[in-house]
């Protein structure tokens, strides 16, 4: 009958969860309690916390997906489980702090004579002017504690247009404008990189028997310096974890005759995922928390020719004006890899594979090209050539540090931890750090044996209201502290009189006022330390 009463909640369970799942439409992390055991057997996106009073597990070849935290989700996923078996894959890559947007590439052409449509028509045919085109635009900042920070704005490029003139009119000739500099590196257990400055305009052009404007110089555009990455945050062996952060967005392309494209976005932090065992914990698949990758930084925009503005016998290339190919803007910087944490208070077989790594940053957008002006004018007018230059492509993101996976189990002789794990930093402009891998075992001693004497029994967890505390055995201590109820942050939440255990040998405790959470009960008795964590649903 027992069984059969499990078998029930599981499937109803089940359902619960892809009901709750389905109708997230905000980035949240709901607390949701199990009754019983929680088998999931086929594909399924969860999200938050869910305490769960018997086991749950994965199913070979079935995926548990963290719902992102840029999606609806709050990119962590958090068990609390008597029993605790991942036998298929739970994927919480990319699943962390958003990446930013990317920059705009340039778009705008002005001039300080209002001779900004000189670009592509004739305006003031016969006298000078000058014409601005703009630089890429930087990306948005990456979200979190690490995010990967923007670069700076491409420079503008400019020169003058066309002049017609009673003899040998002068072409026009305009500087490409620069690309933004890329998105920094996101960081998290590892450190994040800087990236690349954007690409340069160009003011290069080489002119055969023809005149360029010398009303105003042609200059080009600097690429905007890359942004810097996020900050390493956490700690190597504490208790705490976090998400992986987003790397800034790649900068945008500049702009010249054709307009200069936006930049792509940086890279999302890997997710969350910790999973805590009240008995044992055992891990033969894979749980996946790797940080994505900066998407590409903005084309910039190629060279063009205007048409011919004069009216003479010879229809010559010093009629119109060029422009000179613009700088692109660099990738956008890689999130960094998120946080894996694993406990069991028993026993845990972990043999499985465990990924936190840091994205890698985006590629460079496309260069733009210069355009060429021929005229072939016989005996009488001559023969022209006018070639402007190439604008430079800018270089990769930042690359993004690995994240951190961190394992607590009471003794490590009693348990086999074992996993094939990774925490590579990415690559991109240069390459960043990697992540941090430690297993934290209970202290290990002659006193071990003395502290099974006084054992507690804490019971039920997790819990609903009530909690029991009892000796394992008769012996009776000389000494017992008072008991102590904290929270995740050390914060004395409850205190109870020694006596009352000492003497009665099984005290209750309410808790009924406590939120959902992990808590943990200190004592001291005969001078030694005992320590028990308990869940409330």
């Amino acid at each position: 009958m027992k069984q059969i009463t499990n078998y029930m909640l599981n499937k109803i369970s089940i359902i619960l969860l892809f009901i709750f799942c389905e109708n997230q439409i905000q980035a949240q992390c709901i607390t949701t309690n199990v009754p019983g055991d929680l088998i999931i057997s086929s594909n399924i996106i969860l999200s938050g916390t869910y305490n769960v009073s018997g086991t749950f597990k994965v199913l070979p070849f079935v995926t548990v997906y963290v719902k992102t935290y840029s999606s609806g989700g709050c990119g962590k996923l958090i068990i609390n489980a008597q029993k605790i078996s991942i036998e298929g894959t739970i994927d919480g890559n990319y699943a962390g702090y958003t990446g930013g947007t990317g920059g705009l590439g340039g778009n705008i052409v002005s001039s300080l004579t209002g001779d900004q449509t000189a670009i592509n028509t004739c305006s003031n045919k016969d006298n000078t002017g000058i014409i601005i085109v703009e630089g890429g635009k930087y990306g948005n900042n990456g979200l979190g504690t690490g995010a990967g920070l923007k670069g700076q704005n491409g420079q503008n490029g400019s020169g003058p247009k066309q002049q017609c003139l009673s003899n040998d009119d002068e072409c026009g000739m305009i500087g490409g404008a620069g690309g933004s500099g890329g998105g920094g590196g996101a960081s998290y257990g590892g450190s994040g990189t800087t990236a690349a400055n954007g690409g340069s305009g160009t003011s290069s052009y080489t002119a055969t028997g023809v005149n360029v404007s010398t009303g105003y110089v042609v200059f080009s555009g600097n690429g905007g310096v890359g942004g810097n990455p996020g900050n390493v945050f956490g700690t190597d062996t504490g208790q705490d974890i976090d998400m992986g952060s987003g790397g800034a967005g790649g900068g945008g392309g500049g702009r010249s005759y054709d307009v200069g494209l936006a930049g792509g976005k940086g890279g999302n932090g890997g997710g969350l995922i910790q999973l805590i065992a009240i008995d044992t914990l055992k891990i033969t698949g894979k749980i996946l928390v790797n940080g994505e990758a900066g998407a590409a930084g903005g084309n910039a925009g190629n060279g063009g020719i205007s048409p011919n503005c004069c009216s003479d016998g010879c229809d010559d290339s010093g009629e119109a004006t060029l422009s000179c190919g613009a700088g692109a803007g660099s990738g956008g910087g890689g999130g960094s890899g998120g946080g894996i944490y694993l406990e069991s208070q028993t026993i845990a077989t972990i043999t499985g594979i465990l990924q936190s790594n840091g994205g890698n940053g985006g590629n460079s957008g496309i260069k733009g090209d210069g355009t060429t002006a021929n005229y072939s004018g016989g005996v009488f007018c001559g023969n022209q050539t006018i070639i402007s230059g190439n604008g430079a492509a800018g270089n990769k993101g930042g690359a993004a540090g690995g994240g951190r996976i961190k394992i607590f189990v009471p003794t490590c002789s009693s348990s086999t931890v074992t996993p094939n794990y990774t925490i590579n930093g990415g690559t991109g402009y240069t390459n960043a750090s990697n992540g941090s891998y430690q297993v934290m075992c209970g202290v290990t001693s002659i006193n071990e044996s003395i502290k099974e004497q006084f054992a507690l029994r804490v019971f039920p967890n997790p819990f609903s209201e009530n909690v029991t505390i009892q000796f394992k055995y008769d012996e009776t201590p000389e000494f017992i502290s008072e008991i102590t109820v904290l929270n995740t942050l050390g914060m004395i939440i409850k205190t109870i009189a020694s006596d009352e255990l000492k003497y009665n040998r099984t005290i209750q405790i309410d808790l009924s006022e406590l939120t959902s959470g992990i808590y943990f009960i200190k004592t001291t008795i005969n001078n030694l330390s005992y320590d028990y964590k308990i869940i409330k649903q």
